[in-house]
C-alpha cells in the first residue's frame, strides 16, 4: 500500500516501528555472529585436516630422512664413498647459504632440472670447513612424491630449509599448516579449502527478514485501516453533533410551540362559559377552569388524573356531608368534545338525576366507543405509539370500572405496541376484540 513520505516517516517513529527496527538489527547481528561462527568452524575444520595431512606426510618422510642421514654419516666416518654417495666440494651458491649452520647437519638442495633427467635433490652434510669435500647423495624427487598422499581438496608441499619448493601435490587451499620433517632441512606445508557454508545458514536470516518485513507490512496496513476508521468515526461524530444541534433547535421550537399551545388552551378553558376540563390523548386530566374545579373535591383534583377516576370523583360532593355522595338531581351531565390533536374537552352541561353510576358508565362507554376505532386505525396504519396511547387509556377505563377480562387484553396490546411488534399487536388486538363486546354489555350496552 502506497504511503506518503511524511506518513511513512511518522509510522517509522512509532514505538512499534522502533521495536521492529530493533528486531531487524538484532536479527542481522545474530545472523552475522552465526555466519562468523560457522565460517570460523569451517576454517578450523580445514586447518585440522591440513594439520593431519602435514603430520601424516612428515611421519612418512621422517623415516626416509633418518635413513639418508645415517648413510651419509657412515660415509663420513669411513672417509670414503659408498653406493650412491660421493665425496665432493659443494658449489659456491650452496656454500654461500650455509653461514652459521652447525657442521654435520643434513641439508637438501634442489638440483637444476633438464628435459632428459627427472627432478633431483642433493642431500648432504654441512662440511667442517667451507669448500671441504662432504658426502652427498642425489635423491629423486619422485621418491619423495610417493610418500606424499594428500586427501581430496588438500595440497602438500615439500620446502627446503631455505624456503625453496622441492615438491608439490594437490590443489592449494586458503588454510595452511606447516611441520618440520628435519629442523632446518625439510618442511612439509599442507593446505586445505574450507567447506562451503550451508545454504540453511544463509536462508535463516533471509527468512527472518522476510517474516519481519511481512509482519511490519501488515502492521502498516492495520494502521491504515485504523486511521480510516478513526476518520470515519470523526465524520460520524461530526454528523451526530450537527444532528444533535438540529434536534436541540427543534426541541426548543417544539417547547416554545407547546408553551404557546398550553397558554392558548388555558386561555380558552378560562374563557369557557361552562365548567370544562381538558384531557390529553391518553385520557388524563391536564387543565380545568374554576367552574369544573367546583364539581370535584379539592383533594381529588390533580393533573394526570385518569378519566375513570375523574368520573368517580364527579359523583362525590363534599366528604362528611350526606355520606359524601351527590343526591338525585345533583350529578353533572358531561359532554365530550374531541380535538384535532387527540385530546378532548369535557364540558359539564347540567346536573341530572342518577340513582347510581349509570352516567359514569355511559361516559366510560362513550369514551371506549370513541377510542376503539382509533386503536384499530392505529394498528392498520402501523403507528405503534398511537396504539400504545389508546390501549393505555382504554386499560385505565377498564380497570376503574371493573372490566377484569378486558384490562389484561389491553395490557397485552400496550406491551406489544411498546415493543413495536406488529404480529404481536395483531394477535393482542384479536383478544381485545373478543372481550370488547362483553365489556360494553357490562357497561349497559351491547353495541360495539
Amino acid at each position: 500500500m502506497a504511503r506518503p513520505g511524511r506518513a511513512l516517516f511518522r509510522s517509522l517513529l512509532h514505538r512499534s516501528s522502533i521495536a521492529f527496527m530493533l528486531l531487524v538489527t538484532t536479527l542481522l547481528v545474530a545472523s552475522w555472529v552465526l555466519i562468523q561462527d560457522g565460517t570460523h568452524g569451517l576454517r578450523q575444520a580445514a586447518l585440522t585436516t591440513a594439520t593431519q595431512n602435514a603430520a601424516r606426510a612428515a611421519l612418512a618422510l621422517k623415516d626416509e630422512m633418518q635413513a639418508i642421514e645415517a648413510r651419509l654419516w657412515v660415509a663420513q666416518r669411513e672417509g670414503r664413498p659408498l653406493a650412491g654417495i660421493a665425496f665432493t666440494p659443494l658449489p659456491p651458491e650452496i656454500t654461500a647459504t650455509l653461514g652459521g649452520v652447525e657442521p654435520g647437519q643434513l641439508r637438501l638442495w634442489p638440483l637444476p632440472r633438464n628435459a632428459q633427467s627427472p627432478r633431483e635433490l642433493l642431500a648432504f652434510l654441512v662440511p667442517m670447513q667451507p669448500g671441504a669435500a662432504t658426502p652427498a647423495l642425489r635423491l629423486p624427487v619422485a621418491a619423495l612424491d610417493l610418500l606424499l598422499a594428500p586427501q581430496p581438496d588438500t595440497a602438500l608441499r615439500l620446502v627446503s630449509g631455505l624456503g625453496t619448493e622441492l615438491a608439490a601435490l594437490g590443489t592449494a587451499g586458503s588454510v595452511q599448516a606447516s611441520l618440520w620433517v628435519r629442523e632446518g632441512a625439510l618442511r612439509v606445508e599442507a593446505s586445505a579449502t574450507p567447506a562451503a557454508m550451508s545454504l540453511a545458514v544463509w536462508l535463516i536470516p533471509l527468512f527472518g527478514l522476510g517474516t519481519l518485513g511481512f509482519i511490519f507490512r501488515k502492521h502498516l496496513e492495520r494502521s491504515d485501516r485504523v486511521d480510516l476508521k478513526l476518520t470515519a468515526l470523526r465524520g460520524s461524530l461530526a454528523r451526530h453533533a450537527a444532528q444533535l444541534s438540529v434536534n436541540e433547535a427543534r426541541m426548543r421550537l417544539s417547547q416554545s410551540e407547546r408553551i404557546t399551545a398550553e397558554r392558548r388552551e388555558a386561555a380558552m378553558i378560562e374563557a369557557w362559559p361552562r365548567p370544562v376540563a381538558l384531557l390529553d390523548a391518553e385520557g388524563k386530566l391536564t387543565a380545568w377552569n374554576q367552574g369544573f374545579a367546583a364539581l370535584l373535591p379539592a383533594e381529588a383534583l390533580r393533573r394526570d388524573l385518569p378519566l375513570g377516576m375523574l368520573t368517580r370523583h364527579l359523583d362525590i360532593r363534599v366528604p362528611g356531608k350526606d355520606n359524601g355522595r351527590r343526591g338525585p338531581g345533583q350529578r353533572p351531565r358531561m359532554r365530550s368534545i374531541p380535538l384535532a390533536d387527540g385530546s378532548r374537552l369535557f364540558e359539564a352541561l347540567a346536573d341530572a338525576p342518577s340513582p347510581d353510576l349509570s352516567e359514569a358508565r355511559n361516559l366510560c362507554r362513550t369514551e371506549m366507543l370513541t377510542r376503539a376505532p382509533l386503536l384499530r386505525e392505529g394498528l392498520r396504519a402501523g403507528d405503534a405509539e398511537a396504539v400504545r396511547l389508546h390501549a393505555h387509556a382504554l386499560r385505565g377505563l377498564a380497570a376503574n370500572f371493573g372490566l377484569t377480562a378486558l384490562a389484561p387484553a389491553l395490557e397485552a396490546v400496550e406491551r406489544s405496541a411498546q415493543a413495536r411488534d406488529q404480529s404481536a399487536m395483531t394477535a393482542a388486538l384479536e383478544g381485545f376484540e373478543a372481550e370488547f363486546g362483553l365489556a360494553l354489555q357490562q357497561l349497559g350496552s351491547a353495541t360495539a
